[in-house]
């Protein structure tokens, strides 16, 4: 959604669009060509390097992680920082890699733990969330989910430019997950999970004061979307978990956690409710950045929006 008080956006020339697809497609071909720990390296020297060129970004990073740890050194800051910068770029590059590979390969590549919650959520026979953030590699932690059994259905923003939207989605969906536009999705979400489907969505970045419900996150209040509070006691789905750590080598393991059930935190007062289970997400995705906050997307302004600029 965009805000109603900004200018309308910028018309993109096509030109520029098939330009950047063209960079696009040459640098995807060169790195295919690459061994997997040099492609590996060059994508975090690209991360460092855009955090060096972006000083706004990088300003967001120290300030976010400076008050996510309140009690780190200086030293610690710029480490986690420059990890963090450095994984992005580290991402990108394997997601472009692995997402090529065939099904053997990624299953191969891509262990999971916890299959069996993923499958006890499925059994209630109300669909399912996968609730997931910007951490480790989450793009390839959405295919190899949809390998376990039966494809999935994450929930996306299509990228501006046409061109590179396509080739994104190629290879998000090339073993059958089919994806959801995040504008006006809750038709195709709530038609996916009668039909028993799984939906993937991540929640961990700042939204607009008028679609924001305000929870902890960090020690802070995080303005963070409702809709997946308000689908979920809608539908009585469970929310599972997932998220997708780096091991090393190029290899990762999507964790399934327990279950989020609507009835753990449900109360009388609806809008309680709501509450109540964006702020068990949150909770549940702060837990996992703190064990490695190294591959959050620190650079995103998580805290832009603050409880005060609601009804501005």
């Amino acid at each position: 959604m965009t805000d109603a008080a900004a200018p309308p956006p910028r018309r993109r020339s096509a030109g520029r669009d098939r330009l950047e697809h063209f960079g696009f497609r040459l640098a995807a071909g060169f790195l295919a060509l690459l061994p997997r720990r040099t492609a590996a390296a060059l994508g975090a020297g690209l991360g460092r390097l855009y955090a060096k060129l972006a000083p706004a970004r990088r300003r967001i990073l120290d300030e976010n992680l400076r008050a996510a740890y309140p009690g780190a050194s200086g030293a610690e800051i710029r480490r986690i920082g420059g990890a963090s910068a450095a994984w992005l770029g580290r991402a990108f590059v394997e997601f472009l890699q692995v997402s090529g590979m065939s099904e053997a390969d990624i299953r191969a590549r891509v262990a999971v733990v916890g299959e069996e919650n993923l499958a006890s959520a499925r059994a209630r026979g109300k669909g399912v969330f996968l609730l997931s953030a910007h951490f480790g590699s989450w793009e390839l932690g959405a295919i190899r989910a949809g390998l376990i059994d039966g494809p999935i259905a994450p929930v996306v923003r299509p990228l501006d430019n046409p061109h590179l939207e396509r080739e994104l989605a190629r290879r998000r969906t090339r073993f059958g997950n089919r994806l959801i536009a995040k504008r006006d999705a809750a038709r195709d979400i709530l038609r996916t999970l009668r039909d028993g489907g799984t939906v993937a969505i991540l929640v961990d970045q700042n939204v607009l004061p008028q679609e924001a419900i305000f929870v902890p996150f960090f020690g802070r209040l995080a303005a963070t979307t409702p809709a997946l509070a308000l689908l979920q006691l809608k539908t009585d789905a469970a929310v599972v978990p997932a998220f997708v750590w780096p091991e090393g080598g190029g290899r990762y393991r999507l964790e399934l956690g327990t279950p989020i059930l609507a009835d753990d935190t449900r109360s009388e007062d609806r809008a309680e409710s709501v509450r109540r289970l964006t702020a068990r997400y949150m909770e549940v995705t702060e837990a996992c950045v703190r064990g490695k906050p190294e591959v959050w997307l620190w650079m995103h302004n998580r805290w832009r929006t603050r409880p005060e600029d609601v009804g501005r």
